[in-house]
């Protein structure tokens, strides 16, 4: 398992994941926002993400939004595993 931080809006969160997609759940659960679908949060989160970092952030697949996240800084490893 991997450390990961994701810092976009307020205090910044800390998760553990085998990957660092990991970051959509670990967001979703400390978001106010509700979505009725996993698809309308992932467009809704990527639309928030792109406001607040000014850069565009894609959400056609997990791997895209996940490059961009990391790729502006949103999303970070903390400490990697070593096995």
């Amino acid at each position: 398992m991997t450390k990961y931080r994701l810092k976009i809006g307020g205090d910044p969160i800390e998760f553990t994941s085998t990957g660092p997609e990991g970051f959509i759940d670990a967001w979703r659960m400390e978001s106010p926002y509700e979505w009725k679908t996993y698809d309308q949060w992932v467009k809704n989160a990527a639309a928030l993400a792109c406001d607040w970092s000014g850069k565009p952030v894609r959400f056609d697949t997990i791997e895209s939004f996940t490059d961009d996240m990391m790729r502006h800084g949103m999303l970070e490893v903390v400490d990697a595993e070593q096995s």
